[in-house]
């Protein structure tokens, strides 16, 4: 982002979804909080793995000890937190820290540059996800815009929908396969051999934990006929 050189940029896409009939509407509305809450902690580890990967020290790495507000009246970077807990460097534990990432609903993790606390995830960042379209008419459709990896991680989350889209893939020939297989996923960058093994093994695991939870949302909801746009792109169907 211009505004924080330190942070790489995102891609930032949209991915429009249908469901299976007959969902209620209160299903839908449990699918989308439960979905946007796992991209934001999804694309949140994905910034501490890439500053990680680039010799950021895990000091200066901190999450909020509580949640953010559900309406929050100013940006998180503004926010009045009054205790943190640092991810500890390699004489201490840092369960604590991430702990904190996998069980609360709205984790806030700052990177200290020195001068101030930047979150690595706010809901003004362009990454932030976004409902930009919902119709509840059965079956339901959703449009999400946000940090495009991270979206198509959720959206094909478990077994069958990885399996969809990579049938998907194969089957197609020219641009946009290409498009969709060049995008940055959260899931590799998490992995990335260069962050370093402490950070990617506590790392991996909530990658583990958001894509579990979100597979079983997927299939509750029957998420199907999945198409994606980057920003400035075509279409991308599957």
């Amino acid at each position: 982002m211009e505004d924080y050189p330190e942070f790489e940029e995102i891609q930032i896409g949209s991915v429009s979804c249908l469901g299976k009939e007959g969902v209620p509407v209160w299903g839908i509305i449990h699918y989308l909080e439960q979905t946007c809450l796992n991209h934001m902690k999804l694309t949140t580890v994905q910034r501490i793995c890439e500053l990680s990967a680039r010799g950021i020290e895990n000091y200066r790495f901190s999450v909020a000890a509580s949640s953010a507000e559900i309406f929050p009246s100013e940006s998180l970077l503004d926010s009045s937190f009054r205790d943190y807990v640092v991810m500890a460097d390699n004489e201490k534990s840092p369960d604590s820290f991430w702990k904190v990432i996998s069980s609360y609903k709205r984790p806030v993790v700052f990177y200290n540059n020195g001068n101030r606390k930047i979150p690595l995830y706010d809901f003004t960042y362009p990454e932030a996800v976004r409902i930009t379209s919902f119709t509840e008419q059965s079956p339901f459709q959703v449009d999400a815009k946000g940090a495009v990896g991270a979206l198509i991680d959720l959206v094909y989350a478990g077994e069958r929908e990885e399996r969809a889209r990579q049938i998907f893939l194969n089957e197609q020939i020219g641009q946009s396969a290409r498009n969709i297989e060049a995008i940055v996923r959260a899931s590799a960058v998490i992995s990335n051999s260069n962050v370093p093994e402490g950070v990617r093994r506590y790392a991996e695991q909530q990658l583990i934990n958001c894509l579990g939870s979100q597979a079983k949302l997927n299939e509750k909801v029957g998420i199907n006929q999945v198409t994606v746009r980057l920003d400035g792109q075509i279409d991308v169907k599957g």
